[in-house]
């Protein structure tokens, strides 16, 4: 592991700075409402700082994401501190745990870990957690079954609309938009919202949510490589138009985690 710095911050005396280990920072926000956070660069750091001082002026560095597949971030929040940590690896994070009295857990983002430890690093379960979704229809894609791949609309209770709303369209057996082996998982996604959008503007529903971060905030948004095929830039034109009307009357379309997605269809091949 290389060197890490971090930054820490203490409103109450405004006292700043930057280390370059966790027990010197530590011992310096012990017992204060510090905000703290580490960083694989003082430059990183550095900036981090820079907006803790001046969010109005300074600009909001860019979390750090590790480029390695399948990785992980752990959030670890100290109880006695009432602050926290995320670490890339668990190695860092069982340090903590093995020093400190702390809540932890993993996560698939950086977002996912800081979110859960703002908010005091509650645990809970799935179940518990879509049972407290917000009303509004879920979208997703997949190709678990090994067969092709097909698209999934739902509301909370994650059965299928597509076969009330589109009865001529290609619904398999389980109720799914099924569009074979010769589309990609994420054009299946943006079917998938093209579909959420028609249901949501016939039923006059504002919210929308999927778990894909290229089709919510790119290909949705018209933003699609030139060298993408004629169907799926044709696709995400329209799907772009009906995004366009939609937000207009108010609605939103919002990523959140396929672990707890309503629609979710499984693994994705």
């Amino acid at each position: 592991m290389g060197k890490k710095f971090y930054s820490y911050y203490i409103p109450e005396t405004e006292e700043i700075g930057i280390v370059d280990n966790w027990k010197d920072c530590f011992n310096k926000v012990s017992g204060t409402k510090a905000k703290y956070k580490s960083f694989l660069t003082y430059q990183e750091a550095k900036m981090w700082l820079n907006y803790m001082i001046s969010p109005d002026t300074a600009p909001l560095p860019t979390p750090l994401f590790s480029s390695k597949k399948n990785q992980k971030f752990y959030g670890c929040y100290f109880i006695k501190e009432e602050s926290y940590e995320i670490y890339n690896t668990w190695e860092e994070c069982a340090r903590s745990v093995e020093q400190f009295r702390c809540r932890y857990k993993s996560f698939k983002t950086y977002e996912e870990a800081e979110t859960w430890c703002k908010n005091g690093a509650v645990y809970v379960t799935k179940e518990t957690i879509k049972k407290e979704l917000p009303e509004g229809i879920y979208f997703d894609a997949g190709t678990g079954r090994g067969n092709g791949v097909e698209s999934k609309v739902s509301f909370k209770d994650g059965k299928s609309i597509l076969p009330k709303f589109f009865p001529e369209e290609n619904i398999n057996e389980f109720g799914n938009l099924f569009l074979g082996t010769s589309k990609t998982n994420n054009y299946g996604e943006l079917k998938a919202l093209d579909l959420a959008l028609d249901v949501a503007l016939k039923e006059n529903i504002l919210n929308i949510f999927g778990d894909s971060a290229l089709v919510i905030d790119y290909w949705s948004k018209g933003h699609i490589k030139n060298d993408m095929d004629y169907e799926t830039k044709l696709l995400s034109k329209q799907v772009t138009e009906k995004r366009l009307e939609f937000e207009s009357l108010g609605g939103t379309i919002t990523k959140i985690s396929g672990d707890y997605n309503p629609a979710d269809l499984g693994f994705h091949k």
